[in-house]
């Protein structure tokens, strides 16, 4: 089989990671590969790469004058110079569906007509709270659509697609390595293993470190690099400083992260939004339990196969009493309200009232649909309080005070590591893509997403948080 893969840059990152393991099994089955990126990458890889700079970020290609018809035809060409007279039995394209090279869906349409067969694999959605990679204009139609998580593909189905040709693709999880030097002992610290981004809901590690773990420090690993995420990270550094917690930034920066791994007591997520969801598989690799917060549609994946995620939170409740309710309820409305006219839709306010009035619920409200001003205003409550408010706190969320101990630990660790190991190997994940690819070739379609169905879909308001859909207010 002659594949094309395709992706915008092949740095490091998840979905280049994915992309290398898609390469590396792909050549060791026999498959012919070519790559396609837009910057020449950095490391060597196992097939050869062309670089097409009309498939870099736009950020990457300002200032050059690259259109849809030039990359078309690049791309055209490094194939022909790859196999001369004969076309790919198909090209596989990564995350085609967000925007950072507005000409991608044009270049998509115009592969299409020069009759080759595409794979659109979505990891991130444009719809999922990032408007400034939105494409105005219709996604690629009548070509199949791989998914990494269960929740996209039926949000996709929901949207238009059809059962043949949208398909589940779940990543491959490799054993995450520890330093297994006998001189290694538990050193206390509780691991947060995140680059501190916004949708990782840093402030919520801080709570459950006041709340659930006080006896330990918290270490969490990398900073964020993009600019959105900077201000609300260093608000919470500063905080973190000023109320002298037990709390450490960018540790992975400083330390062995193997060593760190197993010297943990246990590793925590507090994260609102996840593609595929490894933070909730790496822990049980390394001999390592997880606790924190559970996204349901993310995680329901993962039960399915075994993997018991039961003593995790879904919810992280707290009285509307501890911060201006009214100004958050103005703050919600106005995002939601916002974010529909970012998409080109609307939302009535009379519908904004009611679904406040759903998701505050018994006068509280997920933490989580906080932004950091007023998960802030929480966290004071509870320095200010001490005990009184912690107390509240577990009443109202009683899988706080099992936080960390539960007593048959060890089998679940087994358990759970088990379970990964047999159904996120690299073998298994071989198995996955060849199937998808068969049905590709053997199953032409005629489908079409709907846009305004899928941002619906996305705009859930028990998930609707302003970490995710509103810029920082400190």
């Amino acid at each position: 089989m002659r594949v094309v893969l395709i992706h915008f840059h092949l740095n490091t990152g998840g979905v280049t990671t994915v992309v290398r393991q898609q390469a590396d099994v792909l050549k060791k089955m026999g498959h012919d590969l070519l790559l396609l990126t837009g910057i020449r990458p950095k490391e060597r890889w196992p097939a050869p790469v062309k670089t097409v700079p009309g498939l870099a970020y736009d950020e990457v290609s300002s200032g050059i004058s690259i259109d849809a018809g030039e990359t078309s035809e690049a791309i055209l060409r490094a194939i022909d110079g790859a196999w001369p007279g004969k076309s790919p039995d198909l090209i596989h394209i990564h995350n085609p569906t967000l925007a950072k090279n507005r000409h991608l869906q044009a270049v998509l349409k115009t592969l299409q007509r020069a009759g080759l067969t595409l794979l659109c694999q979505v990891h991130d959605f444009a719809e999922d709270g990032r408007p400034e990679v939105f494409f105005e204009e219709p996604y690629v139609a009548d070509c199949h659509y791989a998914v990494v998580n269960g929740r996209d593909r039926e949000i996709l189905l929901r949207s238009g697609l059809l059962e043949q040709g949208v398909h589940h693709l779940p990543n491959a999880v490799p054993p995450l390595k520890v330093c297994e030097d006998d001189t290694v002992s538990d050193s206390g610290h509780v691991l947060y293993p995140v680059r501190a981004i916004r949708r990782k809901n840093i402030g919520e590690a801080i709570l459950l470190k006041l709340c659930a773990f006080q006896a330990h420090p918290l270490a969490i690993t990398l900073p964020p690099t993009s600019a959105p995420d900077l201000p609300g990270y260093e608000m919470w550094r500063r905080y973190v400083a000023d109320h002298k917690l037990a709390v450490s930034f960018e540790a992975g920066l400083h330390s062995d992260f193997q060593r760190m791994v197993a010297g943990s007591r246990y590793l925590i997520s507090t994260s609102i939004n996840e593609g595929f969801g490894f933070s909730f598989l790496e822990a049980w690799t390394a001999g390592k339990a997880l606790w924190g917060r559970m996204l349901p549609d993310i995680c329901d994946d993962f039960t399915r196969t075994g993997i018991e995620l039961g003593h995790l939170y879904t919810h992280l409740w707290v009285p509307l009493t501890w911060f201006d309710a009214d100004e958050c309820k103005k703050k919600w409305q106005t995002a939601r309200a916002l974010a529909a006219r970012r998409y080109g839709m609307a939302i009535a306010d009379d519908r904004t009232d009611t679904e406040w009035r759903e998701i505050t619920c018994s006068d509280r409200i997920d933490f989580g649909l906080l932004s950091e001003r007023f998960q802030r205003k929480v966290i004071d409550r509870v320095l200010t309080a001490g005990e009184r408010a912690s107390r509240h706190l577990h009443e109202i969320n009683p899988g706080l005070a099992r936080f960390g101990s539960r007593p048959e630990v060890r089998e679940l660790i087994e358990k759970n590591r088990s379970a990964v190991l047999a159904h996120y190997s690299l073998s298994n994940y071989s198995k996955r893509l060849i199937d998808i690819y068969q049905k590709v070739l053997t199953a032409p379609v005629r489908q079409q997403i709907d846009k305004v169905a899928l941002f619906s879909a996305f705009m859930a308001p028990s998930r609707f948080s302003l970490l995710k859909w509103s810029a920082f207010d400190g």
